[in-house]
């Protein structure tokens, strides 16, 4: 660092430059800030040196999901009253979150925070009007495809069509898609959060990325497609007693997956380009290639692969039926031991 005696030094009221000394002043002993206060000129490579973050972002991304997980399985230790246990795993992610927010602000390094916009553009209420009419369209399907298996669907396509209109009205006037007092609550809260906006720009991206994973990882449990997925890596002696593994051949559960995998896979590519903003409508397009599907498989094979029900409620409804059957094969053999001995 050396001075520049041409820079003009900056004209604040709490420093009076006057105290010091130029010429003997040791600039290297000055910090990068200090020496652009005063004046000076940073000469060399080394001056613009920016650490390597890589190994930081890491342990906090990596940090966070870890952390939420063992938090949330905490729950079922033996550490603790009930109530205690309950509480750290309610508040799992907001735990995580403080910690490695104080971790990065120890390691005072210039990680990549979240950015907060600070002001209101017109274009956003252009883009969301556009944006809001594909959703729209998208949930209207999700509910006509709800409707199949009603009776009696008068009452609830009136209730339906309302509740379209309703929220076709909601969504240009940015008012909450709700009627309920907690959901209202949810989206107030929310709202609300545009305040804390000097406070959650200290947040660094990579503990909200683990935050992501958590929250990704954690909806997996009890899909049936990520399930058949990871049968694809376990011997048959292996594979858990899966109610739809009992009625469809193996050959055929893996056809299935690997062609909701493909649609998948075209959904991601699309996503990830500019046409990201048909999405809402290319799921609708996926309803089509369901129908498609009637032409590779039977109905008994999508009835157990891609049915409404849960399957464990399908398979608690299969496993009260075999008990059903035993008993009575049991009472049957009961009553032929009594005419044969009478």
């Amino acid at each position: 660092m050396i001075f520049n005696s041409s820079a003009q030094l900056p004209q604040d009221n709490l420093t009076d430059y006057s105290l010091y000394n130029f010429t003997g002043l040791d600039w290297s002993q000055l910090s990068k800030k200090e020496c652009l206060k005063l004046g000076g000129s940073l000469v060399g490579k080394s001056c613009k040196y920016v650490p390597d973050l890589a190994l930081l972002s890491f342990i906090l991304f990596f940090g966070t999901y870890s952390m939420t997980i063992s938090l949330k399985k905490f729950k079922s230790s033996r550490y603790f009253p009930t109530k205690c246990r309950t509480l750290i795993a309610d508040f799992a992610i907001i735990i995580s979150i403080l910690v490695f927010c104080g971790l990065d602000y120890l390691m005072s390094l210039d990680t990549p925070k979240l950015h907060v916009p600070t002001e209101i553009k017109v274009s956003w209420f252009l883009c969301f009007i556009m944006e809001w009419s594909l959703l729209w369209s998208m949930l209207c399907s999700d509910w006509l495809i709800g409707s199949v298996p009603e009776q009696k669907g008068c009452g609830y396509h009136l209730d339906l069509f309302w509740v379209g209109i309703l929220m076709a009205v909601c969504s240009f006037l940015g008012l909450p898609w709700e009627q309920r007092l907690t959901g209202i609550l949810v989206f107030v809260l929310t709202g609300l959060s545009i305040f804390l906006a000097p406070v959650l720009q200290f947040i660094p991206m990579p503990v909200l990325y683990g935050v992501f994973l958590y929250m990704g990882v954690a909806s997996l449990n009890g899909i049936q497609f990520w399930e058949r997925i990871k049968l694809f890596l376990m011997p048959a002696k292996h594979q858990p007693d899966f109610v739809f593994l009992r009625h469809v051949p193996l050959r055929r559960v893996h056809l299935f997956t690997v062609v909701q995998i493909t649609c998948l896979a075209v959904l991601w590519i699309l996503k990830s380009t500019v046409a990201a903003i048909i999405f809402p409508v290319m799921i609708l397009g996926l309803m089509v290639v369901r129908k498609m599907l009637d032409l590779v498989f039977s109905q008994h094979d999508l009835a157990w692969l891609d049915d409404i029900l849960p399957d464990k409620d399908k398979k608690k409804k299969e496993d009260e039926k075999k008990k059903k059957e035993k008993k009575k094969a049991k009472s049957g053999d009961h009553d032929s031991d009594e005419e044969v001995s009478y």
